[in-house]
Formats: C-alpha cells, structure tokens, sequence
C-alpha cells in the first residue's frame, strides 16, 4: 500500500484531496441530474492518506525560520503531495521527510507562479541528494506513466495524473465511458457524462472544452513563460487528447 503525505495550501489541493477520499458530495457538478458515477468504493483512498499538513495563512514573503511552520516530524510515507506551499517551505520538505521514509515528491504546478524554474531546479537537487525522486508537473494532469517506476505506481494505484478512457461508440455516438484514470481533481468524471450520447464530429471538442470548463478546472489563467500559454489552456489540451486517444483506440478494435 502506498501512503501520501498531504501538504497543501489553496483549494485546488483541497480537490485533490477530496478526489482521493471520495466522500459522497465531492462532485456537485451534475447537480439534481447526479447519477452518482463516483459511487464506487476502490475510489476511496482514505487509508493510503496518512496526514495532512495545511499551510497556515497570512505568512510573509520571506520566512527566516521555515521549519517552525512545519510539523515537528513526519509520519512514515512513501508520497509527499507538496500543493501550493510558500517558497521557503517547501525547500525545507526534502531534508526533513528523508527520515519518514519519503521516496517520492510530487509538486504540482497549477499557476506560474507555485514554482519558478529556478527553485524547481533546486528541490530536483535536494531529492537528488536525498534519494527522492522528485516530479513538478504543469499542470498535475500532465503526470503521465513510464518517467520512473514509483511515479508509474503512484498513478496506477490512485487512477490519476493524465486522464485515460475507454469509449464505446454506436452509429457514431458516444455510448459508454469508463474512467480509467481522471484528473487529480476529478474532473473526467464530469466530462465523461458530457460525452455520453455526443456526436463524434467536429463539435466533439466543443463539448469536451464545455464539460472542462464547467467543472470548473481551476488551473491558472496567466500566461506561463515556459508554456508560453496558459495553464488552463495546457490542462484542456490534456483532456481533448485523452478523449480522442479512447476514440483513436475504439475505432482500431472495431
């Protein structure tokens, strides 16, 4: 069994959260017209989340002693989930979760400014020399397998990081959608009831763009100097390719 560690600050890292536990009314997007399609019991990893550290609000642009705002000790993990947290706290993270038996960082990158490029560069370092492996990935949904066994695994089991379908289509309507893998915000879950009886036509990618956009997907809107597009943009890119991939696949069976 995998154990996460949660340290976040914001609500997209109370999404990702909520998408792990799964609790009843973590997606409202359908509102009265819920079907209640997350109703499934090997969605709910609340075992495998083993604490969670929320950065207290208000703090300053620069922190002397980060460590006081940090727990004392961490519990033994095998993930650290590092959302949203304050520049000066999250360079402390490799050093101190080393002892807790910590082998995998991921710091997702929602909005340009979560991660510069210089710091990210320096938590790679402090992994590296800690044993950790260490993924940042722009946004969370781009996390897809085969870049290192533990982050395969990681997916694998929580069925997050680049959305994955299966599609069944009949007289070139979409039928039947099965999530395999969903956004770490959950997302596709949402999408996927968009699509049921959609046309598979040139209005397709209207439809997905909607279904994202409703959710609503709460990447950043600023333009990223590394994308050189938005966040938000790239996650709707994500989630058009993981739609036309199923379809790509469906079609080769038949």
């Amino acid at each position: 069994m995998i154990r996460i560690f949660v340290a976040y600050n914001g609500k997209f890292g109370e999404r990702v959260i909520g998408n792990l536990l799964n609790y009843r009314n973590f997606c409202i997007s359908c509102d009265k017209l819920c079907i209640f399609c997350r109703d499934d019991k090997n969605l709910d990893f609340a075992n495998n989340i083993i604490g969670i550290f929320t950065q207290p609000s208000g703090l300053p642009g620069y922190i002397e002693e980060p460590k006081k705002f940090l727990p004392s000790a961490f519990p033994e993990n095998d993930v650290l989930l590092a959302i949203n947290l304050h520049p000066d706290i999250i360079t402390e993270l490799p050093s101190m979760v080393k002892d807790a038996g910590t082998r995998l960082i991921i710091a997702p990158i929602e909005e340009p400014n979560w991660l510069s490029a210089g710091l990210k560069n320096q938590l790679k370092e402090k992994c590296e020399k800690a044993g950790i492996v260490f993924a940042a990935p722009k946004p969370f949904c781009s996390l897809k397998k085969g870049e290192n066994p533990l982050i395969d695994s990681f997916l694998e089991q929580f069925r997050i990081g680049f959305p994955r379908f299966k599609i069944g289509v009949q007289n070139n309507n979409i039928s039947t959608v099965q999530i395999l893998s969903s956004q770490p915000c959950g997302c596709a879950y949402y999408v996927a009831q968009k699509l049921k009886n959609t046309p598979v036509d040139s209005k397709l990618d209207e439809v997905i763009s909607s279904a994202h956009h409703a959710y609503p997907c709460t990447a950043g809107m600023e333009r990223d100097p590394e994308l050189k597009d938005t966040i938000l943009h790239k996650a709707g890119y994500i989630i058009r390719e993981a739609v036309h991939d199923a379809l790509f696949i469906e079609n080769k069976n038949k």
